[in-house]
């Protein structure tokens, strides 16, 4: 059964300025932890359907997968996607307000399963919210004025 954790932020910039960074996937490790690398697959770098090679850490080993832009809507969303039905996804919603744009993220996983994932899973949930709170920090400190 997948889970959701979600978090939100405020950004000292335009909603076109968040989405551009967002959807150019050479500033990706901005709000993707762990990133290493991300290599195109194929000519198509922006937009939906966009695929990559990704190489991430996490933590005890090296994650080898392909991340695939799934959906987006110009100043308004995009989400980034793991391959595989056990994947993560990351959508970012903006929303334009007065001096800035609300960015909220809402992270989907699998949570490992059976009995050892179901004690795990408080430890999980806390840790992919952990992330998602950072990913926007990270965002936002790349994207505010000083």
């Amino acid at each position: 059964m997948r889970q959701t954790v979600q978090a939100r932020t405020t950004i000292a910039a335009s909603a076109g300025t968040v989405f551009e960074c967002l959807a150019d996937y050479r500033q990706a490790g901005i709000f993707i932890e762990g990133l290493e690398q991300l290599t195109p697959v194929g000519s198509q770098t922006t937009g939906e359907d966009a695929r990559f090679e990704a190489i991430l850490d996490v933590g005890v080993r090296t994650l080898r997968t392909a991340i695939v832009i799934t959906s987006l809507e110009p100043r308004r969303s995009i989400t980034w996607s793991s391959a595989g039905a056990d994947g993560q996804s990351l959508t970012f919603e903006l929303r334009p307000r007065r001096g800035g744009t609300t960015v909220s993220l809402t992270v989907t996983y699998e949570p490992p399963g059976g009995i050892a994932g179901a004690l795990i899973a408080p430890f999980v949930e806390h840790t992919v919210q952990h992330r998602a709170t950072g990913a926007l920090d990270r965002l936002r400190e790349h994207l505010s004025p000083a």
